[in-house]
């Protein structure tokens, strides 16, 4: 009996080694921004990885902003045999692209901006109207925003940073009107403001995920507001910029006033060390490896479906200046090569029930390694 269960591992780890040998898989990655982009290109970096070990082709196309660009890019998976697209609901064109790829009989995988409004009754729940439409893999955004809002506020009583009142003041300095991740990420301010109950959001405004526009907007909003107390920002770059813009008029980050952003991105790490922001909240740059995982076992007898699993919600979480210490060099080098993503994938751990897409996860792998 247990020489027969040996045989029977030794033939299931040779069907394995079989799958994977065969034609890879090729999935295309839409990077809506340019290829040294602070978030994307670790987003990028890290897909490659999982990829890399998964024995898929990952083709990255990046769009540099333009709708346009990502429906040629459509068509350009279709003519190549892409065996599914990944894409962000970037300028909410997401329902524009999902009835363009269901003409084109092209898998797709929605991650990192979600639908919203009327946009999400309209298209309604993946495989339902859109059969080619197989998951959605989305970053808890109302949690970030939330998360870098609590920590501002509750920094900023520690530190007496409150009007002549004890109301903290606080300026948003936010991504873009039409993306997801903007409007939810306020959302999730707004939400720790009332939760504190003595706060106040003065003024939102859009500096489009850029650092150079962020540093203009908190030049002028640090005159308009003196009292200021919080520059919340969406993105790490931005509130960069606002520290940047207030070094200019003399006031100190962590004295005068307190900035943070979202994104874990390697520039923003490096601020936070030099106390140059407060707070990095992030873990989501992950997100794109996760949906390769996703599509690779959906194509390996894993699929994806209402009574499995379709819909996820990556969690976000505020970084430890230890965690920054031990992520930093991996973000500079690009290096994810002591991350196991096969120990991720159903294809290779038949038994796993729930994926552990969790940054904590890696972070405490990557521990292991040091």
């Amino acid at each position: 009996m247990r020489h027969f269960f040996v045989k029977l591992c030794l033939l299931l780890n040779l069907f394995i080694s079989i799958a994977v040998s065969a034609q890879p898989l090729h999935f295309a990655l839409f990077s809506p921004r340019y290829s040294e982009d602070a978030f994307w290109e670790p987003v990028e970096g890290f897909a490659k990885q999982a990829a890399q070990q998964l024995n898929i082709k990952l083709s990255i196309w990046h769009t540099n902003n333009s709708k346009r660009e990502m429906f040629k890019m459509l068509k350009k998976a279709k003519q190549l045999n892409v065996d599914a697209v990944i894409f962000p609901n970037v300028g909410l064109v997401a329902l524009q692209m999902m009835k363009e790829a269901e003409q084109l009989r092209l898998p797709f995988l929605l991650f990192n901006s979600d639908l919203i409004g009327d946009d999400i009754q309209l298209a309604g729940k993946p495989q339902q109207k859109y059969k080619y439409w197989l998951a959605t893999l989305m970053p808890d955004d109302i949690q970030a925003g939330y998360l870098l809002g609590k920590h501002l506020i509750g920094q900023a009583r520690q530190k007496n940073l409150t009007d002549k009142n004890g109301v903290v003041q606080i300026i948003a300095i936010n991504g873009s009107i039409a993306d997801t991740p903007a409007q939810q990420r306020l959302a999730g301010l707004q939400r720790a403001i009332e939760e504190d109950g003595n706060s106040n959001l003065l003024r939102n405004v859009y500096a489009y995920w850029l650092q150079q526009k962020a540093y203009y907007k908190a030049l002028h909003l640090s005159l308009r507001y003196p009292d200021t107390n919080v520059y919340w920002a969406a993105s790490d770059l931005m509130a960069i910029g606002v520290e940047q813009a207030l070094t200019e008029h003399a006031l100190i980050q962590g004295k005068d006033y307190l900035t943070g952003g979202v994104d874990w991105s390697k520039e923003g790490l490096e601020a936070v060390k030099k106390g140059q922001i407060s707070a990095s909240v992030g873990g989501h740059f992950m997100d794109a490896a996760w949906a390769v995982i996703m599509l690779y076992d959906h194509f390996n007898g894993f699929p994806l479906n209402a009574e499995t699993f379709y819909q996820f919600r990556s969690s976000m979480s505020l970084i430890s200046a230890a965690d920054i210490d031990l992520l930093l060099p991996h973000l500079k080098l690009n290096d994810w090569k002591s991350t196991n993503f096969r120990l991720r994938s159903k294809v290779y751990h038949r038994d796993l029930k729930k994926y552990d897409f969790f940054p904590a996860s890696v972070l405490k792998e990557l521990r292991k390694t040091q």
